[in-house]
């Protein structure tokens, strides 16, 4: 089931591909809901319309975020599009993602980000007891959750591999 994101399975890149158009879609899909999260709470629904200092702050995170997660979408749709009707893109694109040295740096990249990951939480749980609780209480669900994800691809990539 999970073995083909490993480095020494194949690769169907077409496959990969077309992935990558449907994780496009579902960014395009994101970007575009909370592009509409916004507008919802910015007053179209007067029920829903927060304090004005509340709108700002969700004005200044909402805004750039569903733009951004729009743009990467379509970046995203784009560029594999071009890489399924260019066979010679496709083909030097595939070798160099298909380069086992590439692959295993990719999959300790991975790793390293993990731990990287894993320390700042620690030290944020660490900082945010010193400024505020609730800060620090949602870095400590952040934190089980990533532990809890951990140990469970650990229990389904023993019975893998």
């Amino acid at each position: 089931m999970l073995n083909h994101y490993f480095f020494d399975s194949p690769i169907d890149f077409e496959k990969r591909c077309k992935n990558r158009i449907l994780l496009g879609v579902v960014f395009l899909i994101l970007g575009v809901l909370t592009l509409i999260a916004w507008s919802v709470s910015s007053g179209w629904l007067p029920i829903l319309a927060p304090s004005p200092e509340a709108a700002e702050r969700i004005s200044a995170v909402y805004i750039p975020l569903g733009a951004a997660l729009a743009a990467a979408g379509l970046i995203r749709i784009r560029r594999n599009r071009i890489l399924l009707r260019n066979p010679d893109l496709r083909k030097k694109e595939e070798i160099r993602e298909t380069d086992e040295r590439n692959r295993i740096i990719g999959l300790r990249c991975w790793a390293y980000a993990g731990y990287a990951m894993f320390l700042l939480l620690y030290l944020g749980i660490l900082a945010a007891g010193f400024f505020s609780l609730t800060v620090l209480r949602v870095f400590l669900g952040i934190l089980g959750v990533f532990a809890l994800l951990l140990f469970i691809f650990r229990l389904i990539l023993q019975r893998c591999m």
